[in-house]
């Protein structure tokens, strides 16, 4: 699309998504937050500042879809992302985990019974995917 996969690495030791890699990265980078926060400093109809950061935002992110698809990996950098992927999702479950015990332990003793409904989707949509991902895997 607009910008070139070369011009960027996944990031490894910063949580998820792109890093740029060389000057063109860098001015890609800037050429997208550059309207956001013109527009953001004008005084437009809130309505339309909002429609144009909706649609620059779809741009972007299909950009970086497009981008994150035809980034080169050879086979040790996908072992060494799913191995650190997994260890992720690991605590991620163990913390959500962890907090519903806690809310529900404090439910108990204040009589109200109520969980974060949040990270009772999220624990439940990541099984769900998780199950999707195996079967579809399974059967390819």
């Amino acid at each position: 699309m607009i910008a070139n996969p070369k011009w960027f690495s996944p990031r490894k030791y910063s949580g998820w998504g792109l890093t740029p890699n060389c000057w063109q990265g860098w001015a890609y980078i800037a050429l997208i937050a550059l309207p956001i926060i013109v527009i953001s400093n004008l005084s437009l109809p809130a309505s339309w500042s909002t429609i144009f950061i909706f649609i620059w935002a779809t741009i972007f992110s299909l950009d970086f879809i497009h981008i994150f698809i035809n980034m080169k990996k050879d086979e040790r950098d996908i072992a060494h992302e799913a191995i650190a992927e997994r260890n992720a999702m690991w605590f991620i479950v163990t913390a959500l985990a962890l907090g519903i015990a806690y809310q529900a332990s404090i439910s108990v003793v204040k009589n109200s019974y109520q969980v974060d409904p949040v990270i009772l989707i999220a624990l439940i949509g990541a099984t769900i995917v998780k199950a999707i991902t195996n079967f579809y895997l399974r059967n390819k």
